[in-house]
């Protein structure tokens, strides 16, 4: 009797492996990591990035890579390189396909432990030219979908030499707190102004935790400079343009900001007073809109539609660096199908083989998925660029520059991806 009950028990053990497995792996989802900044710095810019990813995601899970819904994995980087490093170990940990997100400092400071897991990783927005050539990059684990500061602030000299020493500028002063994307600003846009035939008039970089800017303006002011380059905290600009505009300094001046604050989440608290910078600010950031869209075309026109389905018509995503996000995405889900696997080393094999040329070119995650199931190799060309990728995952989109009117940043010139590398080089 004994006999027969452990028989009938394997025979039901038997029957279940398989029961179980088939019913488990169709509803498996693939996990994928987001580096969110809900809390920090960055957490003004952070809503137009969950709105883009808010959308995608479901998108792509209509049709998901190998028939497995993508599931997103969040933690807060708050900001800071210590939360960053938190989230690329948290991650790294849970096994995810791909990671999103970081900013600067953290996704430099990171690199190691993203090595360590062999976690594909991109980013929306960290430009720091630290990220231009490292080992992640070398090994295909690091790709940037938005242009890095290298070839970002090549902007300021091209706006320089085109419009501004035109109308008689001829001098810069150059603010900039010690942090490394602070730094890196002030490096390239000093190394462009300079080949644009600007003067540096005046150069300090001053403490994360300096909180008192009169005499630093005054020092600046006091070269007669017709720009001044000031970049800090977002605490700091607070206070330091709210000393100028209550100083005797003069108010006839063009300030020179980065791409952090060329959006209109900030715009409200640095602003002194109303008017106060219309006309006087000019900042870099990625190009959006029908300027965009004179690059891109097609994909650009199909993100906005189904951005539009969710958030009603009229609507666009709150800054080019969450059109990025969206980019980032829907490369990592084609990667997946790609591979034929969701382990992170499969996933980092296959990224350029889906963005970079040779194959058929497709405009979206749909078109994508359908020409990789029928057996086709496929260059994704994105909605904020082409997607095409240097040896070190960089890639190279039109940026625009931004300049404050009526109280809101206004998209005033665009420049093309080849005029910003031939000033580069």
């Amino acid at each position: 009797m004994k006999k027969i009950l452990l028989s009938l028990g394997l025979i039901l053990v038997l029957v279940a492996i398989p029961l179980v497995s088939a019913c488990a792996g169709p509803e498996e989802t693939i996990k994928i990591g987001i580096a969110a900044e809900n809390t920090g710095w960055a957490a003004p810019y952070w809503p137009p990035v969950q709105e883009v990813i808010d959308m995608v995601i479901p998108l792509i899970n209509q049709d998901p890579p190998l028939g497995r819904p993508l599931e997103p994995i969040y933690d807060d980087a708050e900001g800071s390189v210590e939360g960053n490093i938190s989230v690329a170990n948290y991650l790294g940990g849970q096994g995810v396909a791909f990671a999103v997100g970081y900013d600067s400092d953290g996704l430099w400071a990171a690199e190691d432990v993203i090595m360590r897991f062999g976690t594909p990783t991109f980013t929306q927005w960290s430009g720091t030219s630290a990220l231009d050539q490292t080992e992640m990059g070398r090994q295909g684990l690091f790709y940037r979908f938005a242009a890095g500061d290298s070839l970002l602030y090549t902007i300021f000299g091209l706006y320089w030499q085109e419009t501004l020493a035109p109308n008689g500028f001829t001098k810069v002063a150059i603010l900039n707190d010690i942090g490394e994307s602070s730094t890196s600003n002030a490096q390239w846009i000093k190394k462009y102004l300079t080949k644009a035939g600007a003067q540096i008039s005046h150069e300090n970089t001053f403490s994360q935790d300096e909180t008192t800017f009169s005499r630093i303006l005054a020092d600046a002011f006091a070269t007669e400079p017709d720009a001044i380059f000031f970049i800090g905290t977002d605490e700091q600009g607070s206070i330091a343009f709210k000393q100028w505009w209550d100083s005797a300094l003069s108010k006839d001046i063009l300030w020179f900001v980065g791409d952090t604050w060329a959006t209109g989440e900030l715009i409200g608290p640095l602003l002194p007073a109303p008017g106060a910078f219309d006309n006087r600010m000019v900042g870099p950031n990625p190009a959006t809109g029908q300027g965009l869209r004179a690059f891109v075309g097609t994909s650009y026109d199909i993100m906005l539609e189904e951005f539009q389905k969710v958030y009603g018509a009229g609507t666009e995503p709150g800054h080019g660096f969450a059109i990025s996000e969206y980019d980032a995405i829907i490369v990592g889900a084609l990667a997946i199908e790609a591979a034929g696997d969701a382990a992170p080393e499969a996933v980092a094999q296959h990224i350029k083989e889906v963005t970079n040329p040779p194959g058929v070119k497709v405009y979206s995650y749909q078109e994508g998925i359908k020409a990789l199931r029928e057996g086709k190799d496929i260059d994704f060309e994105g909605a904020a660029s082409l997607c095409n990728f240097d040896d070190y995952g960089n890639v190279y989109p039109p940026v625009a520059m931004y300049m404050v009117i009526d109280g809101d940043w206004t998209q005033i010139q665009i420049f093309a991806p080849e005029d910003l590398q031939a000033f580069f080089r």
